[in-house]
């Protein structure tokens, strides 16, 4: 999570920039946070959908360029895991072996059952976005099932962000507050879910 200094330097920051500059670097945010997984993005997107509602900014300009910033970001995180893929005896040896195999045979599997939905639900996912893309590539998922059902997941988080940030309007606290209560829900939930499916494949496999 960013610091309260942070997110005053992403506010400051874009309101520095003018015109078109400021827009690119919205798109930008939200493509290094596809690449740096670590990288604040949703800061930066808060910080212009707080501008789009209290100073001017064009809510539909905001929202392409959050949502184009992530369709490239999130095409760059597929095309490496398609190159890993591709270039498995280039992974460190503690990667490499029958488990690895075995695990990588397991992602194409639920990639081919599942992968629109977990492309469908990245973008809620704050934090392991990134990992839904390189798992499509390791998948060998096509290049536009993946640009279609992420840039509909961008398009909706986007404008919920939006409505949203219209909703609670000059309360830049309240918005990140917000904002924080739920990326700890979602990684709850996802924390949650993996234990659960764990425990039941542990069992599963002990009584098979």
């Amino acid at each position: 999570m960013a610091s309260p200094m942070d997110e005053l330097e992403a506010i400051a920051a874009l309101q520095a920039a003018e015109g078109p500059l400021a827009y690119l670097a919205l798109a930008a945010a939200a493509l290094v946070e596809y690449v740096v997984p670590p990288f604040p993005g949703d800061t930066v997107a808060l910080a212009g959908v707080f501008l789009a509602a209290t100073a001017g900014w064009s809510p539909l300009y905001v929202h392409l360029a959050l949502t184009g910033g992530s369709i490239v970001g999130g095409l760059m995180a597929w095309s490496f895991g398609r190159w890993l893929a591709a270039h498995q005896e280039r992974w460190p040896r503690l990667l490499r072996g029958p488990r690895a195999d075995s695990a990588l045979t397991e992602v194409r599997r639920r990639f081919d059952r599942h992968g629109p939905a977990y492309l469908a639900l990245n973008r809620f996912l704050p934090a392991l976005r990134a990992f839904f893309f390189v798992g499509a590539g390791l998948a060998g998922m096509r290049p536009w099932p993946v640009v279609a059902w992420g840039g509909l997941s961008a398009a909706l988080w986007n404008g919920l962000l939006l409505g949203f940030g219209y909703l609670i309007g000059r309360n830049w606290e309240r918005l990140m507050g917000a904002y924080r209560a739920y990326a700890l829900a979602a990684l709850g939930v996802v924390v949650g879910g993996a234990l659960l499916w764990g425990l039941f494949f542990r069992r599963g496999r002990a009584k098979g």
